[in-house]
């Protein structure tokens, strides 16, 4: 690899991996949105749902040791990120044949294979970016980051459009997007082979190691932000798992194109969200920003569970899609340089998977345990309530987190 060719394909590494994180974004949403209204309007129970979108979020974070293994084994990054949407392919192509086959065993299992797919396609298409474009890498990773939110915004839409335009059993014309997963892949490797790649690092013996370095922050500052994530991404979390269910089963908005257009709405607000909260916590601060966010998104879903106003629910969603990067950029500035990477992989890979992990299966099995006292909707409206409790909890223990000594820039898309 030289500069000269590096240079050359510095544009179009940006297009594959930004088309590769649409459809990455968008795939992760095919589940909330589409699969999982579904399945729990076919008659699946809401315990079900919370175990397998619990599931899904388990297997991904068990498959991450699997993405720098495929890039060693395949010899490059992009080989590797083709790979990922392979495997997305082939999960929603199950979930689909599933549908079609009325076998829901097979949704299942494509539901929970996805997550293996989720795992690539981040830590991957990040290197890549940072590889090829260096010290420029932060445009273009603004420029990924867009089409991964634009992704999660239209993906909902367009399988809307694909899904309920005719009868609700057409769901298995997902087929179409695991197609067009799967001829992103196969370009993506080609191109990896065939013409350029970032290939596998290799550590020097001279490289710092997290056990040469000592942490200067305390044992119990790690310990708080790790709570807080997990509180909070518990809360959202629950959120965004019944979000497509409260709408069809609290709102009573039927599934059909109408319902797809309400849910990229509510997903688009993070595009606006991002930029937003990061020129905000720099004439603020971290701290304070984080905390108003984490309480706002509670105060505005509660406010929209009452009133059912998708206003407030846009606004809510908002501060759900749109904190993490203020997470991460407080760690930035609370941490040494060369301590940051370890910080960031125990409150990203610990908290906010095991957030994820406990607030689909919290939230799913409260709901469950409400519906022979509440019936379906108001248990579910019950569940989402208990579990907005957390995110109050989080936003005031940001009250103990001392002042960074120092800031750094958001970035401006997740």
């Amino acid at each position: 690899m030289i500069q000269g060719e590096k240079g050359k394909d510095r544009v179009t590494i940006l297009g594959l991996t930004s088309i590769g994180h649409f459809i990455n974004d968008g795939n992760m949403w095919l589940i909330p949105g589409i699969i999982l209204p579904v399945l729990n309007q076919l008659g699946v129970n809401y315990a079900i749902i919370g175990l397998l979108s619990a599931l899904y979020a388990a297997i991904s974070a068990i498959a991450s040791p699997l993405v720098p293994l495929s890039i060693k084994w395949l010899g490059g990054h992009m080989r590797a990120m083709a790979l990922g949407m392979f495997l997305w392919a082939f999960a929603i192509g199950l979930a689909s044949i599933g549908f079609l086959t009325h076998n829901l065993y097979l949704v299942y299992v494509g539901v929970v294979l996805a997550g293996v797919g989720a795992a690539y396609y981040h830590p991957i298409g990040s290197a890549l970016l940072s590889a090829t474009y260096g010290g420029t890498a932060g445009s273009a990773l603004g420029i990924n980051g867009a089409f991964g939110s634009l992704g999660r915004a239209l993906y909902p839409l367009i399988a809307s459009i694909l899904v309920f335009a005719g009868a609700i059993s057409t769901v298995f014309n997902l087929w179409i997007l695991a197609f067009v997963t799967f001829i992103v892949g196969v370009a993506v490797l080609l191109y990896g082979i065939y013409k350029f790649d970032v290939k596998a690092y290799r550590r020097n013996k001279d490289d710092p190691t997290n056990s040469s370095t000592t942490l200067r922050a305390s044992i119990m500052l790690i310990i708080l932000l790790f709570v807080i994530t997990l509180l909070r991404n518990t809360a959202g979390q629950g959120i965004q798992t019944f979000l497509g269910i409260y709408i069809n089963k609290v709102l009573g908005i039927k599934l059909s194109i109408s319902y797809g257009e309400i849910l990229s709405i509510l997903l688009a607000s993070a595009i606006i969200g991002q930029p937003i909260l990061g020129w905000l916590s720099d004439k603020v601060g971290r701290r304070l920003i984080a905390s108003i966010s984490t309480f706002a998104f509670a105060i505005l879903f509660i406010a929209f569970i009452y009133t059912g106003n998708l206003v407030f629910a846009f606004f809510a969603i908002l501060f759900v899609l749109s904190n993490f990067p203020l997470i991460m950029a407080v760690l930035g500035d609370l941490f040494p340089r060369e301590q940051v990477s370890w910080a960031t992989s125990i409150v990203w890979n610990g908290a906010v998977t095991g957030g994820n992990v406990l607030g689909s299966l919290i939230t799913g099995l409260l709901a469950q345990y409400y519906v022979p006292i509440y019936g379906e909707v108001g248990a579910l409206e019950h569940a989402l309530l208990i579990v907005l409790i957390l995110a109050f909890i989080s936003g005031a223990l940001w009250l103990a987190v001392p002042k960074p000594p120092r800031r750094t820039k958001v970035p401006l898309f997740g």
